[in-house]
């Protein structure tokens, strides 16, 4: 079966809808960057980030990147080849599919907008790199392909989506081992959301 339709299978038609914790609903939300400067609040991020999905991830990294372009692959050409030169683009082994933009009408701007998805697998030690290309979007760090970064593991039915260097969701049908890691990062937890991810996971007495 292929990425795409594994995806669909285990997460429904929500996976990529942002935000991810809102959209599927039972997750958890990690708060990453705290106070301090902005060197200081992506590297508290990644550090964090890095310290959760090394508890999700043990071999492989379902990895989904979506880009906003025109309707042919060839419009977001570059952003692949600067995927490519920092080794998060493999040569071989990929799933490519679009979606025609329509995810806000009032955000629409042109008929010939699409988000397309590439789907591929990498080792657990791409994990650096793919969390820093996610968390520094917003900081204008370097490298930063403008793309969003979904990262899966299938066996786990879990996704994760490092948003931006704030934060971090974790979704996915695999109750038993989203409470565990609602356990073990409770001081992660971002506090606006705590309480429905308490309802969630919280033991009942």
């Amino acid at each position: 079966m292929k990425i795409e339709q594994r995806i669909r299978k285990i997460f429904g038609e929500r996976a990529f809808e942002r935000p991810i914790f809102y959209n599927n609903l039972g997750g958890l939300r990690f708060e990453l960057a705290e106070g301090g400067d902005w060197l200081e609040q992506f590297q508290l991020a990644h550090k964090k980030a890095q310290e959760i999905c090394s508890n999700i991830f043990e071999d492989e990294i379902v990895l989904c990147i979506r880009i906003f372009g025109r309707e042919s692959l060839l419009s977001v050409l570059s952003i692949l080849k600067e995927l490519r030169c920092i080794g998060l683009y493999p040569s071989m082994k990929k799933e490519h599919w679009k979606e025609k933009n329509e995810e806000d009408p009032e955000w629409v701007t042109d008929e010939d907008e699409y988000w397309h998805t590439v789907a591929f697998t990498l080792p657990k030690d791409a994990l650096n790199k793919l969390l820093w290309c996610s968390l520094a979007c917003d900081q204008g760090i370097k490298p930063c392909p403008p793309a969003e970064y979904y990262l899966f593991d299938l066996k786990k039915s879990i996704e994760v989506c490092p948003y931006d260097d704030r934060g971090m969701d974790v979704v996915g049908p695999n109750h038993n081992f989203l409470a565990e890691l609602y356990n073990k990062f409770s001081s992660y937890l971002l506090d606006c959301d705590r309480e429905a991810m308490d309802t969630s996971f919280q033991k009942k007495p």
